[in-house]
Parts: structure tokens; sequence; C-alpha cells
């Protein structure tokens, strides 16, 4: 099942944009993941990186979850799914780790955004055909 392999890629990335946030809290035992942007601005960025990928990562994985049970050839599946993952990388890293890195930022939603649209047309298209 190729949904199970992004979805575990996806969870380890939001476990570790949890521990970002929980450093930047100010949680001492995680006090080694707090640096770079270390005042209320990046741990309000890294509240928002994290927020970010819950609100997006759960229904591209749902989408896939059903195209991969329609029958979608597995490049397919890797194409966008790959996709989907370095958007949701890029922009974690650069919301989450940096101070305002736009290009980056950009990059990662519109990584995030195309797979999300083209998987969904791709499977509206299926149920009609």
């Amino acid at each position: 099942m190729l949904v199970g392999i992004y979805a575990s890629f996806l969870a380890v990335w939001l476990v570790i944009l949890s521990f970002r946030v929980i450093a930047l809290r100010g949680n001492p035992a995680f006090k080694w993941f707090s640096f770079g942007n270390n005042n209320e601005e990046g741990l309000q960025r890294a509240i928002r990186a994290h927020g970010n990928l819950t609100e997006y990562a759960p229904i591209f994985l749902i989408i896939m979850l059903i195209a991969e049970t329609n029958g979608f050839q597995a490049n397919v599946l890797h194409y966008y799914g790959s996709t989907f993952l370095i958007g949701r990388l890029i922009h974690g890293i650069s919301f989450g780790f940096m101070k305002e890195m736009l290009f980056l930022r950009v990059l990662g939603t519109v990584l995030t955004l195309v797979p999300l649209l083209g998987l969904s047309i791709l499977l509206v298209i299926n149920c009609f055909s």
C-alpha cells in the first residue's frame, strides 16, 4: 500500500515539527532543538508550520488512498505523493526553522497544492469514465 509510505513519512515530519514547537515553547528537554529563530515570531511560525501540515496532509492522504483503491498506477501515486511530501518538507523548513524565506515558502505551497489539485482532478475524471 503506497499511501502508507507517504503517511509514515508525513507522520515523522509532523513529530519533528512538534518537537520544534515544544522546544520553542521553552521545554528544557528539547532546548537543543530551539536553535535559530528563537523568539515569539519564531514560535508562531513553528506553530503555523506544524498546523499547516495537519491541515493539508489528511485530505491529501484520503484522496491518495481513494486513488490507490481505485487502481491508479504506482508511478502516478509516487509522482503525486513525492511531490506533496517534498512540498511539505520545503514549506515546513522554510516556515518553521528559518526567518522569512518567501521563495521557499511559496515553492513549498505550490508543491503542496499542485499534487492535491492534480490528483483530485484525476480522481474525478476516473469516477466519470
